[in-house]
């Protein structure tokens, strides 16, 4: 990992995420846990996300779905902010719910439409409409 896929890993964090989230984890990172850090950003941010071959809205839509998946609300929470903030429109966020219900079952897409119920409330959004059955 180089210290350009940081640098670049930060900038597009704090595109999707806001200033507030990168810095508290940069604030929160010790000598011990900077390593990770820098390697998670590094990675994930610089690397993986700088690619072209998906849009951001795309890569916002498949880490939700991942997320939805393996059952992680909290993380969830900050994607879905981020998915805000890459252009997708909380109706495309909250079908994720809907197609995990035929796939992954009523649990799992409980647990995801209510996580995002919750933080479309804490924004200020409207909840989708619901749609005729």
């Amino acid at each position: 990992m180089t210290a350009e896929s940081f640098k670049d890993g930060l900038k597009i964090q704090k595109e999707m995420m806001g200033d507030e989230f990168p810095q508290r984890a940069i604030d929160n990172t010790t000598p011990l846990t900077r390593p990770y850090h820098e390697l998670l950003v590094g990675f994930t941010f610089g690397e993986v996300w700088k690619r072209t071959e998906l849009s951001r809205v795309e890569r916002s839509l498949v880490t939700l779905s991942f997320l939805i998946a393996l059952n992680r609300p909290d993380q969830m929470r900050t994607h879905i902010r981020a998915a805000l903030n890459n252009g997708v429109p909380k109706e495309k966020i909250f079908e994720l719910a809907i197609h995990a219900l035929a796939y992954l079952g009523a649990p799992l897409a409980g647990t995801a439409r209510n996580t995002m119920v919750e933080e479309f409330q804490k924004l200020g959004l409207e909840p989708p409409a619901a749609q005729p059955a």
